[in-house]
């Protein structure tokens, strides 16, 4: 039996892709999608909401899956500290599977980025650059972030407060620094730089498109539907 699928950002890079890999696949069907302007209709359901979109829509999308007590994907990014509380506390009644990144190797890339953080001295300096689409809304990107948020995990540092965003003079000890581009049609490229004296290790994910992305969040939809209420990552997927 196919997986309903409801798609958040039909019209979106992601979205459109998403929509493409289904049309060829028996295993999922796209019963219903929301962009910006149009909404599902409030008795429409389905199996799972996959949700590629922006913040207003992402949070709709996400109250119409509470209200039909329905599973939730969710890779919308640039989600302020209130859209965050409202999804987790979503998570106490209905199954949902956040992440900044469905790719599977950018997954590995946080496991091995966590590893290095946390085997290498503190007095190499940690740099993330990232590179993506002209059209892209936030900066630093989802990803970005949660490999900062890796890095500070490891070395059991505060992210909010070892983070340095387009900062001048010298550094402190334990920063992460980060570093955005955008510009023409890169579906996303990260690269993590640890740099000590002579010196340094570099760790890079590039996506060549955006399949990696939509593949990822269907297998993730397959995962979830079933699964009790909480609030899951692609990590979780990937076991």
């Amino acid at each position: 039996m196919s997986l309903k699928i409801l798609l958040s950002g039909a019209s979106g890079k992601v979205g459109q892709v998403i929509d493409r890999l289904v049309s060829d696949n028996d295993d999922f069907e796209v019963v219903g999608r929301a962009s910006t302007g149009q909404f599902f209709d409030r008795s429409l359901s389905g199996d799972v909401i996959v949700d590629f979109s922006r913040p207003e829509l992402c949070m709709k999308s996400l109250a119409h899956a509470e209200n039909l007590g329905i599973a939730c994907v969710i890779g919308t990014t640039g989600l302020d500290t209130s859209d965050q509380a409202r999804l987790e506390n979503a998570s106490n009644s209905i199954p949902i599977c956040q992440d900044a990144n469905f790719s599977i190797g950018v997954n590995i890339l946080l496991d091995l980025v966590g590893r290095a953080a946390e085997g290498l001295p503190s007095a190499f300096d940690a740099e993330i650059s990232e590179i993506h689409h002209r059209w892209k809304v936030d900066a630093p990107s989802g990803t970005a972030l949660a490999l900062g948020a890796a890095i500070a995990e490891a070395r059991s540092l505060d992210h909010e407060k070892v983070a340095r965003f387009a900062h001048s003079g010298d550094r402190r000890v334990g920063e992460i620094g980060y570093q955005s581009v955008r510009g023409g049609d890169v579906a996303g490229e990260h690269t993590v730089m640890f740099l000590g004296d002579g010196e340094r290790l570099e760790m890079t994910h590039k996506a060549g498109d955006r399949a990696v992305f939509a593949r990822g969040a269907l297998h993730a939809a397959r995962w979830l539907v079933g699964r009790p209420a909480g609030l899951y990552s692609m990590r979780d997927v990937l076991g």
